[in-house]
């Protein structure tokens, strides 16, 4: 009996010592394939490494050179902070398949997926898009900024501030216009007074039977009397048109841009009064009513 329970024991201890060899042999495998695993991508994890580092120090350079030049340029600041954000996000993206790629991942189906939803996003916020991609134009390019005073579409009033997807308008009566930002870069602008002179256009109607010499020299010396006025460009008065119950002039004078709508109200009342003191009237519309006199004798014949 006890040699049948040592033999019996003997084979179990084998039982367990070979098992504990088949795990400490895979477990040695195990470390040998990582060790080569480990040292086949060490370059790969040291290249992935610098271009993190790398793109980091990069992004946060390529962030700071564009807020300063958006700053210089004085663009509004919610376009600044929205352009910072997507511009880093992008970046950031960016940087990150370079760390994958650089890993060896397979990142082709990441960059499709990216490009699918990229896609997929921009058709169903096109118009969106397209409004921030023109105020951000409008922005860059200065060729109209708040403060301005323009036309478009029939609409004039000056410009009060330029966001990220509408400029606003304030007319002439106080209202507000927003206006999407693709429609001012799709459509013609009027500036009024982005150049430094501006030429003012009067009409002046005078009866049939003024002199028109004697009108044109009234009105002209009074706006030689006038002293925001640019008396060395070209101001003359002209015939513009026989209307029906007047001889319609038309005055054009300069004048600087910032004096347009005061030099405006005081010529209108200056031309007034001078043709006035000169004797010349202004017409009103009126209708002349010829009587027949004929006409009774007629019906008288009509009744014989």
């Amino acid at each position: 009996m006890n040699y049948l329970f040592l033999d019996s024991l003997m084979t179990d201890n084998n039982i367990l010592s070979s098992d504990v060899q088949e795990n400490i042999n895979n477990f040695q495998k195990w470390l040998n394939d990582a060790g080569a695993w480990l040292m086949e991508y060490i370059p790969n994890l040291v290249a992935a490494l610098i271009i993190l580092f790398g793109g980091y120090w990069l992004i946060k350079l390529v962030i700071h050179i564009m807020q300063k030049a958006l700053k210089k340029s004085k663009a509004d600041h919610t376009i600044v902070s929205f352009l910072t954000s997507v511009t880093k996000t992008a970046l950031y993206i960016c940087l990150g398949v370079c760390i994958l790629a650089a890993l060896r991942f397979n990142v082709s189906m990441l960059i499709t997926a990216l490009g699918a939803a990229a896609v997929t996003i921009g058709l169903a916020i096109k118009d969106s898009l397209a409004n921030v991609a023109s105020g951000t134009l409008i922005i860059l390019n200065r060729k109209i900024k708040t403060g301005d005073f323009i036309e478009t579409e029939g609409i004039i009033g000056e410009i009060m501030r330029i966001d990220i997807m509408y400029t606003t308008l304030r007319t002439y009566d106080h209202k507000e216009v927003l206006i999407p930002n693709s429609r001012l870069t799709s459509n013609n602008v009027i500036n009024h007074f982005k150049l430094e002179d501006r030429r003012l256009e009067v009409p002046v109607p005078i009866s049939y039977e003024q002199d028109i010499a004697k009108a044109r020299k009234v009105i002209m010396d009074y706006i030689g009397t006038v002293e925001k006025v640019l008396h060395d460009m070209p101001n003359k008065i002209i015939v513009d048109r026989y209307g029906e119950s007047s001889v319609d002039m038309l005055l054009y004078v300069w004048c600087r841009s910032d004096d347009y709508w005061p030099v405006m109200y005081e010529i209108k009342d200056g031309i007034k009064e001078s043709l006035d003191k000169a004797g010349i009237a202004i017409p009103f519309n009126q209708l002349d009513v010829h009587i027949n006199s004929t006409l009774p004798e007629i019906r008288k014949e009509e009744k014989r």
